[in-house]
């Protein structure tokens, strides 16, 4: 596994373009080192964000994913989620229980994609507390149930994580160690195109930061399946 420092001694390395082992830290670097550090830490960020399916940036709902009596609508914040992107929709993968009676009250929520829709069924008139059986996605990113629950339940399901920025010489990055080359050769692609070095230098940066991508992707991202038959 490598650190933000070794990613950073990699870049460092690979551009050809500072002696020795450097640098010695992430912290308080200036000038060609103080480049060197942003760009690492700047490639991990893209690797991240470019895609909104990575397999490692996948979590579950924490044990605090529980409704409130007459409350519908829920922030990250209500049950204590601190790295959030985006709630995940997927058919199925959303379930809930009466937390009083146990996991074998357990049943699926069906996921309502139109929020208008939501909002003129159940936050419109006079809507009677009862057991949920649908949620939807605010614009502002709140996890709405419908209706609004008569009970505390208890919420299985995931949510992808935010990219996170790499800062402290020990920090590790979050996808599988065997992949975290692609940090390195994505920073020394950044790197060569703000010092506009030529051409082939930069292409040959590319071309091992695709490789390493492609790499990542088979290992990192859903398989794609045609019926119930995934395609190898």
């Amino acid at each position: 596994m490598s650190t933000f420092l070794q990613l950073c001694q990699g870049v460092s390395r690979e551009s050809g373009t500072v002696h020795g082992v450097e640098p010695t830290s992430t912290s308080a670097q200036v000038g060609r080192l103080a480049k060197i550090v942003k760009w690492t830490a700047e490639a991990w960020v893209m690797i991240q964000n470019s895609r909104d399916n990575w397999r490692w940036m996948r979590a579950e709902f924490p044990s605090t994913a529980l409704t409130v009596s007459g409350t519908a609508r829920y922030t990250p914040a209500s049950w204590n989620i601190t790295d959030f992107s985006r709630w995940i929709t997927e058919k199925d993968s959303v379930s809930m229980y009466k937390n009083s009676t146990g996991v074998s009250d357990e049943g699926d929520l069906i996921y309502q994609p139109d929020f208008v829709n939501y909002r003129r069924t159940y936050e419109r008139g006079t809507i009677t507390n009862n057991r949920p059986s649908i949620y939807a996605i605010s614009p502002a990113n709140e996890f709405c149930l419908g209706p609004r629950a008569d009970a505390v339940y208890r919420l299985n399901g995931d949510y992808m994580k935010a990219a996170v920025t790499l800062s402290a010489s020990g920090d590790t990055p979050g996808c599988p160690a065997r992949f975290h080359d692609i940090i390195i050769w994505k920073g020394v692609v950044l790197l060569a195109d703000h010092d506009e070095v030529e051409p082939f230098y930069i292409a040959r940066a590319q071309a091992k930061f695709a490789e390493f991508l492609t790499a990542l992707e088979r290992s990192q991202l859903p398989q794609v399946s045609i019926g119930s038959e995934p395609l190898a």
